[in-house]
């Protein structure tokens, strides 16, 4: 009997959105003290919306402006960020790589595990007994094999055999 993992694509969950929600909330209210305008009004400002405190730009020195862009016409987002920061500073960088991703950077994967049993050249499949799920967001356009070890480094090889029905 072998242990199989079948991981596919998860249109269904917003695991990754949600976790970019995180970050965003994170770096605002922990690392970064901001104010952010956007230009695109049919998107919401989600720094502000994550922000639990209020600022004015007026109360920041510095301007840096992040440009996000989508695979559709209209996503698209340009938010400007007032601070007191170093350009370079590691908070700020991470909070624009992360604004950058608003649209993209967004990969959410379903596994199922089951066994299989071979008999006379024939395979049959147990009801899976196992899901889990993972995101990937460093990687905008993940390749089958990115994929798969993402899967390894969190759950490590817990399987025998893979499919990846992955679109």
């Amino acid at each position: 009997m072998k242990t199989v993992i079948r991981i596919s694509n998860d249109y269904l969950s917003n695991d990754a959105y949600n976790n970019h929600v995180e970050e965003i909330d994170t770096l605002v209210n922990e690392h970064i003290n901001c104010h952010c305008e956007v230009a695109n009004k049919t998107f919401h400002n989600l720094v502000e919306e994550q922000k639990r405190y209020a600022t004015t730009k007026d109360e920041f020195k510095n301007k840096t402006i992040v440009d996000a862009i989508g695979y559709s016409q209209g996503d698209w987002q340009q938010y400007t960020i007032y601070h007191n920061l170093e350009e370079d500073s590691k908070e700020l960088c991470w909070l624009i790589d992360e604004l950058k991703k608003s649209f993209t950077h967004m990969n959410d994967y379903v596994v199922e595990k089951f066994e299989r049993e071979e008999i006379n050249g024939k395979n049959f499949d147990a009801e899976p007994h196992d899901y889990t799920s993972f995101s990937i967001r460093d990687i905008e356009f993940p390749e089958k094999n990115d994929i798969l070890e993402r899967y390894n480094y969190i759950y490590g090889i817990d399987y025998d055999e893979v499919i990846l029905d992955i679109n």
